[in-house]
């Protein structure tokens, strides 16, 4: 893939994919690339697909369009037999069966996105503890604290207000704590311990990637020698 979307630009085109957007998912993707070339052929078909779907129909995604999905995010790199394994194995019980027949939701899709984020740094138990702490029951996102969607979008945010950061920066966290914002929307129907427990998950994953970024780049340099 020739270009590579920020998690702001990715949530968008989530939301975009949910239909809960004024734009067209292909629209979304072509405003990112408005500063380099756009080849229509470089952009995933399920996305063309779904910006001429004129029907109220959900969305679905099946496993090859998710992991398309995923390796358009910067700092994200993701294979088909990952996605297999970890919703058939490692990840059942958060992500569940399809939910749109053998197809998954795009919040189902935004789980996974998040779970890759969080994979460079955490053990699958660990990962397991972390999200079910926020998204409850899997058949009801109406329990959740907040919406997968809703949480990569804040974590992403976070991580576009930090264009910059070094090892002597020892406040890093208090940072990161600083440009976390809850909507009102999600904090007003959520108690203060509810509210620290997403500040809390926030800055560990904003940190797993931060670490992803620097492993990668380490892997990047170790190349080049």
């Amino acid at each position: 893939m020739s270009f590579q979307l920020t998690r702001v630009q990715m949530t968008k085109l989530l939301y975009a994919l949910k239909g809960e957007s004024t734009q067209t998912p292909l629209h979304i993707v072509e405003e990112a690339l408005k500063n380099s070339i756009s080849v229509e052929q470089n952009i995933p078909s399920f996305i063309l697909k779904a910006s001429k779907k004129k029907s109220q129909l959900k969305y679905g995604l099946s496993t090859n369009e998710i992991v398309s999905l995923a390796n358009l995010c910067e700092l994200t790199s993701l294979k088909s037999t990952s996605i297999q394994n970890w919703i058939k194995r490692d990840v059942k019980e958060l992500i569940g069966q399809p939910e749109l027949g053998k197809k998954y939701s795009i919040d189902q899709a935004a789980m996974l996105l998040i779970v890759k984020d969080l994979k460079v740094i955490f053990d699958f138990e660990r990962i397991r503890n972390i999200l079910t702490e926020l998204f409850n029951t899997l058949s009801d996102r109406s329990d959740d604290l907040i919406s997968p969607i809703s949480f990569y979008e804040l974590y992403g945010s976070v991580l576009e207000s930090l264009d910059s950061f070094s090892e002597r920066d020892i406040e890093l966290e208090e940072r990161i704590n600083r440009q976390i914002k809850l909507p009102r929307k999600i904090s007003s129907n959520l108690t203060e311990e509810q509210c620290n427990s997403i500040r809390r998950i926030i800055v560990t994953t904003v940190l797993s990637v931060i670490a992803s970024h620097i492993q990668t780049r380490a892997q990047i340099y170790l190349n080049e020698i």
